[in-house]
């Protein structure tokens, strides 16, 4: 393939990581447990995971890795942006709806599940592909 791998299989493993920390998360949300430390060190990682997704974007555009490894950090910096102006928008009317806690969760726990499989299937993908 002719691709240097390095830095797209660091970011695979990054993103298992984020999905495992997002589970845990919603887990602990929806078990009303809340820890303030906890809350501040995960929306500070997903802040510099935010930027890190951008700057990922260019590393696997100067490296000409095939376009679906754009699909997650295009996925996360797509929903950081929404679920921002949505809490921004929440935080500004000051209206909550009573089912959006359980919505939210739900909606995180797909999307956590979603990124560490997404990254299982693409760490096997360009495995195998590196093999043949």
């Amino acid at each position: 393939m002719g691709i240097k791998l390095g830095f797209f299989r660091t970011y695979l493993y990054s993103v298992i990581i984020i999905g495992l920390i997002g589970l845990a998360d919603a887990v602990l949300t929806f078990l009303r447990i809340h820890l303030p430390l906890y809350a501040r060190l995960v929306s500070l990682l997903l802040f510099l995971f935010f930027f890190f997704n951008i700057f990922s974007m260019a590393v696997f555009r100067k490296t000409g890795l095939p376009r679906v490894a754009y699909i997650l950090p295009l996925y996360y910096v797509i929903s950081y942006v929404l679920f921002l102006s949505l809490g921004i928008y929440l935080a500004i009317t000051a209206i909550i709806p009573s089912w959006l806690s359980l919505t939210l969760i739900g909606i995180q726990l797909a999307s956590s599940l979603f990124e560490i499989v997404f990254s299982l299937y693409l760490l096997t993908k360009f495995s195998s592909d590196q093999a043949q």
